[in-house]
């Protein structure tokens, strides 16, 4: 589901992307719809790159992106099978194997796409 970034999610984005910060300061403006796809698909150098970032989040904010994830706010299922799989394993490791179970049944049905 498209939505607009609210406060928090820009937050979150520049704890994953610092670069954008410079991007920022720069005049571009953050418009995407959405963290984890252009997190996997246009900011990270490949999946270990994409991991190493989202090491770095804390388990609020971990627990925020899986929350918005399983209500449908957050966009999975745009991403590389293997980029949903670092998701759902860190996610694992962070809050619990049931919330990994979730988002992992959340991409194979393919809920959660925002453009």
């Amino acid at each position: 589901m498209a939505r607009d970034l609210n406060e928090r999610d820009i937050e979150i984005l520049r704890k994953l992307a610092p670069e954008i910060v410079e991007m920022e300061r720069h005049g571009y403006q953050i418009e995407y719809m959405n963290i984890l796809p252009p997190l996997a698909n246009h900011l990270s150098r490949g999946l270990a790159d994409f991991e190493q970032r989202l090491k770095k989040l804390s388990v609020d904010d971990m627990q925020y992106l899986t929350d918005m994830i399983l209500q449908g706010m957050e966009g999975l299922s745009c991403l590389e099978p293997d980029y949903a799989e670092v998701f759902s394993t860190i996610a694992g490791q962070r809050l619990s194997s049931d919330v990994a179970d979730r988002i992992r049944e959340v991409y194979e049905t393919g809920e959660g796409c925002g453009a």
